[in-house]
């Protein structure tokens, strides 16, 4: 008989812990072995968990990396669990060690799945995220990088166009064509909105 996986949920929303627990207590060789809503609560706790289910963002501002690396430490797996699933996200919490990344939207038997994936030693996320982090930069112009970068922060065309002594036809096109190569490599920008977060995802910046 395999062994029981001891889960530990860590979220400062106390109904998310309680609704969890719920969702996972049916479900065979899982259970939920405590809660808290920080991780300095989680540590101090001395919970002995193999896999903790760890929400992005806690009210005490901590970096979410950091919460990651220090839940690491203790020697559990972490399944990060978010309403947030955009690539920066999702690449620094695995890159601090994170074994799986899902939205709190996901239904229980991806839940489930997850946490058994993730305590083998496995990285376990949906195809969807997964696609998201797998996605390379569109090759971008220096003069490129810098219409994006005045223009994704606020600047106006002939503010952009003043700034760079350049036309605003020129302007024009260079974001028509820094548009189609974003477009092009599966992450198209669909307003000026979607520019911030593209440079921070894909650390694009003026050499």
């Amino acid at each position: 008989m395999a062994r029981v996986i001891d889960v530990a949920v860590v979220d400062n929303d106390k109904l998310v812990p309680a609704g969890l627990r719920a969702m996972l207590a049916p479900v065979p060789g899982i259970q939920v072995v405590g809660t808290s809503t920080s991780v300095h609560d989680h540590l101090r706790a001395g919970l002995s968990a193999d896999v903790v289910l760890l929400d992005l963002i806690l009210e005490d501002g901590r970096d979410p990396s950091q919460n990651v690396a220090a839940i690491r430490e203790t020697g559990a797996r972490v399944l990060v669990m978010s309403v947030h699933g955009d690539r920066h996200h999702v690449r620094d919490t695995i890159r601090a060690g994170a074994s799986g990344y899902l939205l709190k939207d996901d239904d229980t038997d991806k839940l489930a799945e997850a946490i058994r994936a993730v305590h083998a030693g496995e990285l376990a996320m949906t195809p969807e995220l997964a696609f998201i982090i797998t996605l390379q930069p569109p090759r971008l112009t220096e003069r490129q990088v810098e219409v994006l970068h005045l223009y994704g922060t606020g600047c106006t065309l002939e503010a952009t166009a003043h700034r760079l002594r350049i036309s605003v036809g020129s302007v024009r096109t260079h974001l028509s064509r820094i548009y189609a190569k974003f477009a092009a490599a599966g992450d198209p920008i669909r307003s000026r909105e979607d520019i911030p977060p593209r440079v921070r995802d894909y650390e694009i910046g003026p050499s």
